[in-house]
C-alpha cells in the first residue's frame, strides 16, 4: 500500500515538472472560476428581475438550479478541453496564449454543452435519491454514487478532445478504456502531488489558526483578515495547481492507453508501479498449477 502511495508521488512530482515548464496552463482553472463567478452573478440577477414577474418562484428556483449546474459544467468542460490544447501544442513545440486555445476548443462547443446537461441531470438524480435517505444511509448512498459517477467520467474530457463525441458515448468510452486498460487495476491507481497538498493543507491551517485572533483587539483582527487572505491564496493557489496537474495527468494516461507515447519524466514502469495490483481468479489459479 505505501510502495503504491509513493510510486504515485512520483507520478505526481512527473506530471508537475511537465505542467511547470509551461506555467500559464494554470492560469485555465482561474478562469475556470472567474466564468463560473460571473455565471452565478448573472443567474442571481435574471432570477431577480423575473421574480417579479413569475409566480411560482419554487419552480423559477429549481430552473435556476438546473440552469446553473448546466452552465458551470459546459463552461469548465470547454475551459479544460482548452488547456488541454494548450497542453499538447506545447509538447508539440509550439506555446499558443489562452485566447488561442479558447478558440481551438470551439469546435468541441456542443458536445461540451451536450455533456454538460447530461451530466447535470445524472447529479440532479443522484441528489434526488440521496435526499430520500437520512443519516449514515444518505452518506454512505451519496459516497457510492459520487465514486460511481466520479469513476465512470473520468476520462470524459479527453475522450471528448480526441473523438469530439457525444455525451453517452464519451462516458462509455471513458469506462471502457479504464475497464479494458486498467481493469485490474485502476481502483487503486495513485496520483497524489505533495506540492499542491502542501499549499491547500497550510493554507487551511493558516486560516483556522487565524480564528483565534478574532475579536481580541483591533491590532489582532486588523492581523486575522491579513493572515485569512493570506491562508485563503495559499489554499486557492494549491487547488488551481491540483486541478490543472489532474487534468493533464488525466490526458497523459488516456493517451497511454490508447497507444499514444507517454511524455518525457513518465514511463511505462512508474505508471504500473502507481497501480495496486488486484488478483484475479485466473491469476489465482495459474499460481496454483
Amino acid at each position: 500500500m505505501f510502495e503504491n502511495i509513493i510510486n504515485g508521488w512520483k507520478i505526481g512530482k512527473a506530471v508537475r515538472s511537465i505542467v511547470m515548464k509551461d506555467k500559464s496552463l494554470m492560469l485555465y482553472p482561474i478562469v475556470s472560476v472567474i466564468i463560473a463567478l460571473a455565471l452565478i452573478a448573472v443567474i442571481f440577477l435574471v432570477g431577480i428581475i423575473a421574480a417579479g414577474a413569475v409566480a411560482n418562484h419554487s419552480l423559477m428556483l429549481i430552473a435556476g438550479i438546473i440552469l446553473f449546474y448546466i452552465a458551470v459544467t459546459f463552461s469548465s468542460t470547454y475551459v479544460s478541453i482548452a488547456l488541454l490544447i494548450a497542453y499538447k501544442k506545447f509538447n508539440s513545440g509550439k506555446k499558443i496564449s489562452i485566447a488561442q486555445a479558447l478558440s481551438l476548443a470551439r469546435p468541441y462547443w456542443k458536445n461540451a454543452l451536450k455533456w454538460a446537461v447530461f451530466y447535470s441531470i445524472i447529479i440532479m438524480i443522484l441528489n434526488a435519491i440521496e435526499s430520500r435517505f437520512r443519516g449514515i444511509g444518505r452518506l454512505v448512498v451519496g459516497f457510492i454514487g459520487s465514486l460511481a459517477i466520479s469513476t465512470a467520467v473520468f476520462f470524459v474530457v479527453p475522450v471528448i478532445l480526441e473523438k469530439n463525441i457525444g455525451p453517452i458515448d464519451a462516458m462509455k468510452e471513458s469506462v471502457k478504456t479504464i475497464y479494458h486498460q486498467f481493469g485490474q487495476t485502476f481502483g487503486g491507481f495513485a496520483f497524489i502531488d505533495l506540492y499542491s497538498a502542501m499549499f491547500i493543507l497550510l493554507g487551511v491551517f493558516i486560516m483556522v489558526a487565524s480564528l483565534a485572533l478574532f475579536g481580541s483587539s483591533t491590532i489582532l483582527n486588523a492581523v486575522f483578515i491579513v493572515t485569512g487572505i493570506i491562508g485563503l491564496a495559499l489554499a486557492v493557489f494549491g487547488a488551481v495547481f491540483a486541478a490543472t496537474l489532474g487534468q493533464v495527468f488525466k490526458l497523459i494516461i488516456y493517451d497511454y492507453a490508447n497507444g499514444k507515447p507517454l511524455p518525457k519524466g513518465i514511463s511505462a514502469q512508474m505508471i504500473s508501479n502507481a497501480s495496486k495490483k488486484r488478483k484475479t481468479a485466473s491469476s489465482n489459479n495459474a499460481g496454483n498449477i
